[in-house]
Parts: C-alpha cells; sequence; structure tokens
C-alpha cells in the first residue's frame, strides 16, 4: 500500500515541477525578448527621427527620452520592484488597484501633453514646446511598459507582454516609414505613440479586468511613502551623469549640439543591448555562486570579458565615426565624427560597471554605493557647464563620460576593500 499511494504522489510532484520548470523559461524568453525588441525599435526610431526631421526634433526626442527614462527610474524603484518582489497571489487579488495606481501614473503625462498643445497657441519658443510635447509622449511609452513588464507577468500573461512589444514595434516602423516618406510631420509621429500608448493601458485594464481607484490611490501613496525616498536617491544619482548633461547642454546651447549629443550616442546604443542581454544570464549565473571569493574572481573576469567587448565595439564606430554617422543619418550629421569617439570612454565605463553592479547588490553595499553615485554626479554636472560653454555637444558628452569615470571608479575602491555589509 505504501509503494503504490506514493508512486503516484511522486509522479504528480514531477509533473508540477516539470510545469513550473517550463513556465519559468516561458516567462524568461517572454520578458528577455521583450526587452529585446523595445531596445531594438528604439535605437531604430531615434536614427529615422534623425533621417527624417531636423536638429530641433532630434534634441527635443533626446531629451524627452531622457526624461521619460528618469521618470521610468522612479516608478521601477518605488512601484514595479517592490510590485515584483510581491507574490503572484497577491497581485491577482489586486490587480483592480493595481491598474488604478498606474493610471494615477500615467495623469502627470496626460497633463503634460496637454500643456504642450497650449503652448503650442501661446508665445513659448517653438524648441520649448517640442521638449514640453516630446518628454510627455516619452513618459507615456516607458512608465507604460515599465508597468506592463511586472504586472502581466505577476497575474501569469508573459506573452501579452511580448504581444505589446510586438505592437509598439509595428507602430514605430509604420510611424517611422510614413515619417521619412514624408507622410507625416514630428507632431503627428509623436500623437500616433500617445493614442496608441493609451490604448496599451486600457487593453492591460480590460486584461485585468478590474478598476478600483480608491485602493489604487491607497497603494500609490503607501509605495511613495516606503520606497519614494530610496528611489529618488537611485535616480538622482544616476541621472546626474547619465541624463543631466543633455538637459543641461538642451538648455544652455542651440539646439544643433542636443541633436549631435542624441545622434552620436544611438550608434553606441548596440554594444548596451548586447552587453544588457549578456548581463541578465551572468546574473543568473552569479546568484549561483556559494562564496564571496568564487563570485569575486567570477565578477573580475566579467569586467575584464565586458571591458575588452565594449573596447573592440568602442574602436570599431571610433575608426568608423564618420562612415556610421553618414550611413545612419546622411549628411546631417557630417564632420561630427568627434562625437562618436567622445562617447567610446563612457560607453566602455557603462558596460563594466554592470558586472561591479551584482557584486554590490550581493554585499548589499547600498548605501556607499549611492553615495558614490551622489558624488560622481555632482562632478559631472559641476563639469557640464564649464565644458559645455567651451565645447557644445561633445563637453556634454565629455561630463558624462567624468561622471561615469568617477562612478565606476569609486565603486570598484569600495569593493576591493574588506566587509560585506553596510
Amino acid at each position: 500500500m505504501t509503494l503504490a499511494s506514493g508512486a503516484p504522489e511522486i509522479a504528480v510532484d514531477g509533473k508540477r515541477s516539470l510545469r513550473r520548470r517550463l513556465r519559468g523559461a516561458s516567462t524568461r524568453l517572454a520578458t528577455v525578448g521583450d526587452q529585446l525588441l523595445v531596445a531594438l525599435t528604439n535605437f531604430g526610431l531615434t536614427i529615422a527621427i534623425g533621417r527624417a526631421f531636423g536638429a530641433d526634433e532630434l534634441a527635443a526626442y533626446g531629451i524627452g527620452l531622457s526624461v521619460g527614462l528618469m521618470m521610468q527610474g522612479l516608478q521601477r524603484h518605488a512601484i514595479t520592484i517592490p510590485l515584483m518582489l510581491r507574490t503572484a497571489e497577491w497581485a491577482k487579488q489586486n490587480r483592480g488597484a493595481l491598474v488604478a495606481e498606474q493610471s494615477f501614473v500615467l495623469l502627470p503625462a496626460v497633463l503634460a501633453g496637454l500643456l504642450a498643445l497650449l503652448a503650442a497657441h501661446a508665445s513659448l519658443p517653438r524648441f520649448a514646446y517640442l521638449v514640453i510635447l516630446s518628454s510627455a509622449v516619452c513618459l507615456l511609452i516607458y512608465l507604460q511598459l515599465e508597468f506592463a513588464r511586472a504586472f502581466l507577468v505577476k497575474i501569469g500573461r508573459p506573452w501579452l507582454l511580448l504581444a505589446g512589444a510586438g505592437l509598439y514595434a509595428a507602430v514605430a516602423a509604420a510611424l517611422a516609414a510614413a515619417s521619412l516618406g514624408g507622410l507625416i510631420g514630428y507632431e503627428s509621429l509623436l500623437g500616433g505613440f500617445a493614442g496608441v500608448m493609451l490604448l496599451h493601458a486600457l487593453a492591460v485594464a480590460l486584461v485585468a479586468r478590474s478598476f478600483a481607484a480608491r485602493s489604487g490611490v491607497r497603494q500609490l501613496l503607501a509605495d511613495i511613502r516606503q520606497y519614494g525616498g530610496w528611489a529618488a536617491a537611485a535616480t538622482a544619482t544616476y541621472a546626474g551623469y547619465n541624463h543631466a548633461p543633455l538637459l543641461i547642454l538642451g538648455a544652455i546651447a542651440a539646439p544643433i549640439h542636443a541633436a549631435v549629443f542624441v545622434a552620436s550616442r544611438s550608434l553606441l546604443q548596440p554594444l548596451q543591448i548586447l552587453l544588457r542581454g549578456f548581463d541578465v544570464a551572468d546574473k543568473n549565473r552569479f546568484a549561483e555562486m556559494r562564496n564571496d571569493k568564487s563570485s569575486s574572481r567570477f565578477i573580475l573576469k566579467l569586467v575584464a570579458l565586458y571591458g575588452v567587448v565594449g573596447v573592440l565595439f568602442g574602436a570599431a564606430a571610433g575608426f568608423g565615426a564618420e562612415h556610421l554617422l553618414s550611413l545612419a543619418y546622411g549628411q546631417k550629421f557630417s564632420g561630427y565624427g568627434a562625437a562618436v569617439i567622445a562617447w567610446v570612454p563612457a560607453y566602455v565605463l557603462l558596460s563594466i560597471s554592470m558586472p561591479l553592479e551584482s557584486l554590490v547588490y550581493a554585499r548589499k553595499r547600498f548605501a556607499s554605493y549611492f553615495a558614490i553615485r551622489g558624488f560622481a554626479s555632482v562632478v559631472a554636472i559641476a563639469a557640464a557647464f564649464p565644458l559645455i560653454q567651451w565645447y557644445g555637444g561633445i563637453g556634454a558628452i565629455a561630463a558624462c563620460a567624468i561622471g561615469w569615470s568617477a562612478a565606476v571608479l569609486g565603486t570598484g575602491l569600495m569593493l576591493m576593500r574588506k566587509g560585506n555589509t553596510q
């Protein structure tokens, strides 16, 4: 009786374990596919905007992109990561509150878009109007994609996440083709994205089949109280050397300089897409390390590997800078190859920062890490003003590289010190 009754239990457990593994593999495939598809779409979209429109539009889009990514960083640390760390059962039970919370997060982006439309009829300069409009649309895009990435996985619908990314890529391709063909203007392109992302938000709400406004407000306030401070610190200390130089450049220099900044940066982004993919797999391997000594050796190997990949990619981009600019944008940015070369050190440093970040999280050195990033941000912002005055867009790129140097060097020195916790 014991053997007879035990065998089916083992079989059932085996089937459950297999189903869990299959679900896990399916979720990883969907999420990695989503991130890769969105990253490649954004890369292609930047190139298309640079080819189809002028310096004002590309500069405004680049600034709007930075605003969107900064706010997405706030959302990730204050809302998305806490959601990812909760159980699937909790997310399913509170799906109405989560969808409502997201609607209140999107509200400022919608209001900013309305402000931009009002500004079009006021005396605001056209470039300022384009920056406001671009920022509003980028906020809609990145805040909604970030929420969908966590929410759909938590409620067991990862393939809808990939379908949404496919829709975003298809819409981007259609709007980019229409722009390149001269069929629509820049404002129409942004309007198309805004409409699609609002429909995307509505579709996610329909998938949830629930909307609890009061609970959503309470959930948003609770997340802000509990995680808002750390979210602001994490975002501000990173944005200071990654986005702030572009914002300063857009404020004090002619739009052509910001356009050069954005156009040249986009040519190095395939390196980031490639290494982000490696980093996901390497972080999974890192999690399996059993002691600090082996994990430290593993991280050092990754730092060397990522550094070599970054240098080789950067050297190829640097030597072919003028050709790459011509291939991507025609003759619009001819003669600005130095800007591509100026990005190479920053992207090499960004590359080696990825494995170092794994060790920071493993050792829980968060306070020191944020302090170092804060110092790097202050250095980058302080350097940005004189460098931009002297060298324009290349000066802003140099300020980013200086900030990355301070951040990576400081993180490396911190990790070399004894002691695993702080």
